[in-house]
């Protein structure tokens, strides 16, 4: 795999790479595309586009001080990172889940061959630190020491990230956009909240950190696509457990049922959609797996105390 850019034998600060999106040259069997919008003091916003038929490499060192919530949708292909500090290690992007990273000062190398789409919000990590609950020991410690956290998914944030997504695949920085700069603004606090409210339902101290990981693990398949369940006997091979230890585990650390988390994802994810009137009733019922209307419209009611079409009419 050859590199993709001209400071491939050096490392290119992500400031740099964000200024400069010349550095991204579009060919034959290799398209891509970057929006870097600068929202408010301390938190900005990257969409990331791109398609690499052969496969490119780029190297890149934190120059940042910002704590990055990213989230990869549209996944044809294969992503990866690595670390100059941990060269053998080698971590797969997942698709329709996000991370909370922050690494000032690291380098490695991203690779990717494929096609996906990423949005990552960029917080200076000062102003991070001011929305994490003094009682999350693992992201002050991260704010604190740099690292890692990932996992994070549901149907609301999916929705919002999707919905973004689409208005920066056509963003032109030589023409206005018809959104205002305080909507961008908005979405991304939005994603940055949703982020750190995937993190309230965990009862992470009642389970032991090996089956945390499986079930957590079991939660990123169960709600990989909010169109179709998995089975819980599927579901439970697929994170080796049991279908029993699986279903006394997502009671345990997420406090409800595999079908009663997802069907929440999944009406929250209608409801987002309706909410900015975009899409019918009918094309959100069919989107989220729903062949009968009267079947989705009565599980929506049960949610939130309203039908679908009553809140498609306020939207």
């Amino acid at each position: 795999m050859g590199h993709a850019f001209g400071e491939a034998r050096g490392f290119i600060p992500v400031s740099k790479a964000l200024r400069d999106t010349g550095l991204f040259h579009p060919t034959q069997g290799r398209q891509c595309r970057a929006v870097f919008l600068k929202l408010q003091d301390g938190v900005d916003l990257l969409y990331w586009a791109g398609s690499f038929q052969s496969g490119m490499e780029l190297p890149l060192k934190d120059d940042s001080d910002r704590v990055s919530l990213s989230f990869t949708t549209n996944l044809k292909g294969t992503a990866s990172r690595s670390f100059t500090d941990k060269p053998d290690a080698v971590l797969p992007v997942r698709c329709n889940t996000g991370s909370i990273e922050y690494r000032p000062g690291r380098s490695g190398i991203y690779r990717q061959k494929g096609a996906l789409e990423n949005l990552t919000i960029m917080v200076e990590n000062n102003l991070f630190n001011q929305w994490v609950d003094d009682d999350d020991t693992e992201l002050v410690e991260l704010t604190k020491h740099g690292g890692s956290s990932g996992g994070y998914l549901g149907g609301e944030l999916s929705a919002v990230i999707h919905m973004l997504n689409r208005e920066l695949a056509f963003h032109d920085r030589d023409q206005p956009s018809q959104r205002h700069p305080l909507w961008f603004q908005a979405q991304a606090l939005s994603i940055a909240g949703l982020f750190l409210e995937c993190r309230t339902p965990l009862r992470i101290e009642s389970v032991n950190p090996d089956l945390r990981r499986q079930l957590l693990h079991a939660r990123d398949l169960l709600l990989a696509d909010l169109s179709a369940a998995p089975s819980i006997p599927a579901l439970a091979h697929e994170a080796g457990l049991s279908a029993p230890s699986l279903t006394r585990g997502f009671k345990k650390l997420f406090g409800t049922s595999p079908y009663k988390l997802f069907q929440r994802e999944r009406m929250h994810a209608a409801h987002h959609r309706l909410s900015i009137g975009r899409a019918s009733v009918t094309t959100v019922a069919a989107d989220l797996g729903y062949i009968n209307l009267s079947h989705f419209s009565a599980a929506f009611r049960k949610e939130f105390g309203v039908l679908p079409n009553e809140l498609n009419r306020k939207g």
